[in-house]
């Protein structure tokens, strides 16, 4: 498919105009003559991939450790804390714009990076999105704030046709055939699952299957039972980018030993799938191929 191979391609290159901030609430792009550069910091993983998917991964001067295997950026780049950043190191780097996010906050009321604008240095706090169109206006926002528009447009567009054409072959899939699914983002003792009001749901939604606990409300911890009573005809695990088939293999077998999970129609047929965690559980242009794993693991092998 077209656009998935651009945006893999837009996020490889780390490629982009010299940029020029102005002191302003964007940073539009500069005359490339004059060598004028933004220097940006990324404190989320999320905000990474999207920054390398506007081609300006080489702009980045430091991320957070969970952005290290974000394709397109320097994997040299100084390590920042998620929640406990070093001012004076931050400082030393000389960023104009510092990207955050919601979940730098770590339950607090504002992001540990505010106090930096004392310093001179921009932090702008991008949403941890619910939705679909919600990442469409993360995306928007981060183009928009370092003068990249276009290209925001350009992947925000990308990503619609890729999820318009999984859509409509979701569509296809009649009401009493749709596979009914448990997406397991973190696994046992501590099960962590999803139901409505997440991009998560959404996606299992244009697929054209069902969610075990699409009528529970955002992310939860399911008991076992609740998840052997429900019986889904498949199961999603996820396993990092890196990992092994080893890994893989080692949580499909777990899940399968597991008290009372012998009796689950997906176990018993060995519908157990992992998922790209970095692509699913990232709220990115990447979401799209996560999607695209998702929907052939559960109606193109069949």
């Amino acid at each position: 498919m077209l656009p998935l191979m651009l945006l893999l391609a837009a996020a490889c290159t780390g490629k982009g105009e010299t940029l020029s901030p102005a002191g302003m609430d964007t940073f539009p792009a500069g005359d490339s003559s004059q060598g004028v550069t933004i220097r940006i910091i990324s404190a989320a993983p999320s905000n990474t991939e999207i920054i390398a998917g506007l081609g300006l991964g080489d702009r980045l001067v430091a991320v957070d450790k969970y952005s290290r295997d974000v394709a397109g950026i320097n994997k040299d780049l100084p390590e920042i804390d998620f929640f406990y950043p070093n001012f004076e190191v931050i400082a030393g780097l000389e960023p104009d714009i510092i990207l955050t996010n919601e979940i730098n906050t770590n339950g607090d009321d504002g992001t540990p990076f505010k106090f930096l604008d004392r310093l001179g240095i921009r932090v702008v706090q991008i949403p941890t999105s619910n939705s679909i169109e919600g990442i469409y206006r993360d995306i928007a926002l981060i183009a928009e704030t370092l003068g990249v528009s276009d290209r925001g447009e350009t992947m925000i567009r990308e990503m619609r046709e890729a999820i318009e054409s999984l859509t409509a072959q979701g569509r296809t899939i009649a009401e009493a055939d749709k596979k009914r699914v448990y997406f397991e983002i973190t696994p046992a003792p501590n099960m962590v699952s999803f139901g409505r009001g997440t991009y998560l749901n959404e996606m299992i939604e244009i697929i054209g299957a069902r969610n075990i606990f699409a009528n529970v409300s955002g992310w939860f911890t399911p008991g076992a039972e609740e998840i052997i009573r429900a019986n889904p005809d498949v199961i999603f695990t996820m396993t990092n980018s890196g990992g092994s088939l080893r890994d893989r293999e080692d949580t499909t077998a777990e899940l399968k030993r597991r008290p009372g999970f012998q009796t689950i129609n997906a176990v018993q047929q060995n519908r157990i799938y992992t998922v790209n965690s970095n692509w699913a559980s990232r709220p990115s242009q990447f979401i799209v191929l996560a999607l695209s794993q998702m929907r052939a693991a559960v109606y193109e092998e069949e």
